[in-house]
């Protein structure tokens, strides 16, 4: 392939390629309606209180984080999520709060992943990171309170 061939075709596919901007957002998307779960599952006693802070705490902290990454990319954080944050989350019981949680969290975690293994930003692949194994620890939390396996 020549050279102007294969710019062409790396060209292309950058063009079709998420930015990681698109990435972050995409995340920003699920820590929301965590952070939307968490708290409607604390207003709702859904979750064990202590639990239920922490780890609203965390996904607060999530959401803060991808808003400035998205800024530090030159993007700004998108307002509206659909579907609604809280669609599909069980509130009903303790144990289907937490079942529905532990499913997000492990979608969540699953986008990471996803968005990680074509992110280009350096900078922003460690806290990226980190948010995905606090996700991952989260998942071990919500397991202990189904009285499931840990891992």
């Amino acid at each position: 392939m020549s050279a102007t061939r294969r710019d062409l075709v790396l060209g292309l596919l950058a063009a079709v390629a998420p930015s990681d901007a698109d990435g972050v957002s995409r995340l920003l998307g699920y820590e929301r309606r965590l952070e939307a779960a968490y708290a409607g599952a604390l207003a709702r006693d859904a979750i064990e209180p202590d639990l239920g802070r922490r780890l609203l705490g965390h996904e607060r902290e999530h959401v803060r984080g991808l808003e400035q990454a998205l800024d530090d990319l030159g993007r700004r954080a998108p307002r509206a999520t659909a579907p609604a944050p809280t669609v599909g989350i069980d509130f009903g019981s303790r144990s289907r709060f937490a079942a529905s949680a532990l499913k997000l969290e492990r979608e969540t975690v699953d986008a990471y992943t996803d968005v990680l293994t074509r992110f280009r930003d350096d900078h922003l692949v460690q806290p990226l990171g980190s948010i995905m194994a606090c996700g991952a620890q989260h998942e071990v939390a919500l397991r202990h309170a189904l009285g499931a396996n840990l891992l």
